[in-house]
């Protein structure tokens, strides 16, 4: 079935793919972590605001 240089390149390839994996959820938690003290740091100055349609058609943030 599998010769030993290709079972030894299909460990490599997946140790490879479960270290990215891994690097990769690694740094989404960290970026989400800087987004989050970033939001805080602004007080939510990121939040999507509503809109409304003026008379020319154009929309514009709505005045509270």
């Amino acid at each position: 079935m599998f010769n030993l240089p290709k079972l030894i390149i299909l460990i490599l390839a997946a140790a490879a793919l479960w270290y990215g994996y891994r690097a990769i959820k690694r740094e989404l938690i960290r970026a989400r972590a800087q987004l989050r003290d970033a939001e805080e740091e602004n007080g939510g100055a990121g939040k999507v605001q509503p809109l409304e349609k003026d008379d020319d058609g154009v929309y514009r943030v709505k005045d509270d």
